[in-house]
């Protein structure tokens, strides 16, 4: 079932209840909802992000486990540095979209789940994996919607 995404307040709360299924989830969500919409995101707010198709996309659907920062919430990878993020996009790709955990991201070492986003078009994946490929540090290079229609295909292909 798709996560709804009428709003990254939503995305956060359903997003962390779904997967979670705890109280404690429901309320780090909802405080960290609180805080960061009393942040603002205007000039001089701490950790602004630029507002792109990537970064409404990312605040839509990924914020709830990985965080304004990109660090994880202990139960998620952390995105800046990190190998996957920076490493082959089609396998970045695979597991944004299929929940496929790539060979750089060993099983075991976060008890979440990754989960698949094959709903999201292919511009807004191509978006939110450029952003996330050249935010926090990270100097990767960005996907085009065409590598990821390649991905999707490559994975309904016999």
């Amino acid at each position: 079932m798709p996560m709804r995404t009428q709003g990254w307040v939503d995305a956060l709360v359903f997003s962390s209840i779904r997967r979670a299924g705890t109280c404690r989830s429901l309320v780090l969500s909802v405080a960290l909802g609180v805080g960061l919409g009393a942040c603002g995101g205007g000039k001089g707010a701490a950790g602004a992000v630029p507002q792109t198709a990537g970064s409404r996309v990312y605040m839509q659907n990924c914020i709830g486990c990985h965080g304004p920062t990109g660090k994880g919430m202990g139960m998620q990878p952390a995105l800046p540095g990190s190998a996957t993020v920076n490493g082959d996009p089609t396998a970045l790709a695979a597991w944004v979209m299929f929940g496929v955990r790539p060979a750089t991201s060993p099983a075991g070492k976060y008890p979440g789940m990754m989960p698949q986003f094959t709903y999201l078009k292919d511009d807004e994946l191509s978006a939110v994996l450029t952003h996330v490929r050249t935010q926090w540090g990270n100097q990767a290079s960005p996907l085009a919607a065409a590598d990821i229609t390649a991905v999707r295909a490559a994975r309904v292909a016999p």
